[in-house]
C-alpha cells in the first residue's frame, strides 16, 4: 500500500510540474483558409488585407434547378480592434425539367444583393496552445443591400431572372474562435432582421419554392432570419496550411418580425453538413494565398428544397507591416 501511494504521489507531482512548464511563447496561428459559412472571430492587423472570390454550385434535387453563386469578400483593418467587410455577389441561375417544359431550359447571369459588415473584437485568444483557455470573440454588424433584380420578372425566364429579394436587412452576429494546436473551433449565431418591401408576381419568397403567382402583388413581411454555423479544423500542416474542416451551418426564418409583426412570407429552415480540405501555397512574410475545396450536404430541411453545393474558394492574402494574418 505504501509503494502505491508513494507511486500516486509521484505521478501527482509529475502532472502539476508538467502544468508548471512554461508556455512556448510563440502564438500559434497557421494561415488557413478556414471554414466555409462560418466566420472567424479574430480582426486583421491594420493596413493588413485581402480578396477572397467563392464559387457554390447549388443544385435544388428534384427540381431541375441550379445556381452559381460567385460572392466576394474584400475585407481590410482597420486598426483599434475593427475590420470592414465588403461581398459583392454575382449569380448565373438555370432551369431545366422539371422547372420548365420537357426539353427547354433557361439560364440567366446578374448581380445579387450586395452587403458588408463592420466587425469589432472583444476578446483575443488567450491561449492558441491549451483549449480550456478564453477563446477570441467578436461581435458585427451586418448590412444587406437589395441590388439584386426582383420585379419585372417573366413567366418565360421560370424565375431566373430573379438575383435577390429586394429587402433591406439589419442584423448583429456573435463569433468565436478557440485555438488549441493543431485544433481549432469556430462557432457564429446571426440575428437578420429583414425590412418589408412589395413583391409582384412571379417572386420566389426566400425559402427558394413559394412563388406569388402572375398577376398578383403582395407587401412581404419576412420573419426573423436566424444564421448559426460552427466548425472544427485539423490543422495537419502548420507550414502549409493544410488539414480538412468538419463544418456545419443552417438558418431559420420564422413566421414573426421583430419589429414588423407576424411575417406573409412561409417560415423555413435548413442545417448542411459541410466537409471541406484546404490548403496554403505560396506562403510568404507579406503575401499568402489559401485554397479550399468541399461540399455541403443536406441533413435537414423544412419547407426548403433538398439542396447538395459544391464549394471552391481561394484567398489572397496581403500582410501589413503591422502583423501576419490571423484568419
Amino acid at each position: 500500500m505504501r509503494r502505491l501511494a508513494k507511486t500516486a504521489i509521484l505521478a501527482a507531482a509529475l502532472a502539476l510540474a508538467a502544468l508548471a512548464l512554461p508556455r512556448p511563447s510563440r502564438a500559434w496561428g497557421p494561415a488557413t483558409s478556414g471554414p466555409e459559412y462560418t466566420g472567424t472571430a479574430e480582426v486583421e492587423p491594420p493596413g493588413s488585407w485581402y480578396f477572397e472570390p467563392w464559387f457554390y454550385g447549388n443544385h435544388e434535387l428534384g427540381l431541375g434547378t441550379w445556381t452559381m453563386a460567385m460572392p466576394e469578400r474584400w475585407a481590410i483593418g482597420l486598426g483599434h480592434n475593427l475590420e470592414f467587410d465588403f461581398y459583392p455577389n454575382f449569380i448565373l441561375n438555370t432551369a431545366a425539367p422539371p422547372t420548365t417544359p420537357a426539353g427547354r431550359s433557361t439560364s440567366r447571369f446578374g448581380a445579387g444583393n450586395q452587403h458588408f459588415e463592420f466587425k469589432y473584437q472583444l476578446l483575443s485568444d488567450a491561449d492558441t496552445h491549451r483549449l480550456l483557455a478564453l477563446p477570441a470573440l467578436s461581435l458585427k454588424t451586418i448590412t444587406w443591400v437589395p441590388t439584386g433584380n426582383y420585379q419585372n420578372l417573366s413567366p418565360s425566364a421560370y424565375n431566373t431572372d430573379q438575383f435577390g429579394n429586394g429587402t433591406w436587412n439589419q442584423g448583429l452576429g456573435l463569433l468565436a474562435h478557440k485555438r488549441f494546436e493543431p485544433f481549432e473551433l469556430y462557432g457564429e449565431v446571426d440575428d437578420i432582421v429583414e425590412l418589408p418591401t412589395q413583391v409582384h408576381g412571379g417572386y420566389t419568397f426566400n425559402n427558394g419554392l413559394t412563388v406569388v403567382p402572375f398577376g398578383q402583388s403582395l407587401r412581404m413581411v419576412d420573419g426573423n432570419l436566424l444564421y448559426y454555423a460552427a466548425a472544427f479544423e485539423h490543422v495537419i500542416s502548420s507550414r502549409w496550411g493544410f488539414g480538412y474542416l468538419l463544418e456545419v451551418a443552417g438558418q431559420s426564418q420564422s413566421g414573426y418580425n421583430l419589429f414588423f409583426g407576424r411575417a406573409s412570407a412561409p417560415a423555413w429552415s435548413y442545417l448542411w453538413l459541410v466537409p471541406t480540405l484546404e490548403l496554403t501555397w505560396p506562403n510568404t512574410d507579406t503575401f499568402q494565398t489559401t485554397w479550399g475545396a468541399g461540399v455541403a450536404l443536406p441533413a435537414y430541411q423544412w419547407d426548403f428544397p433538398r439542396t447538395i453545393v459544391a464549394i471552391f474558394t481561394v484567398t489572397f492574402y496581403f500582410n501589413s507591416r503591422y502583423g501576419r494574418r490571423a484568419d
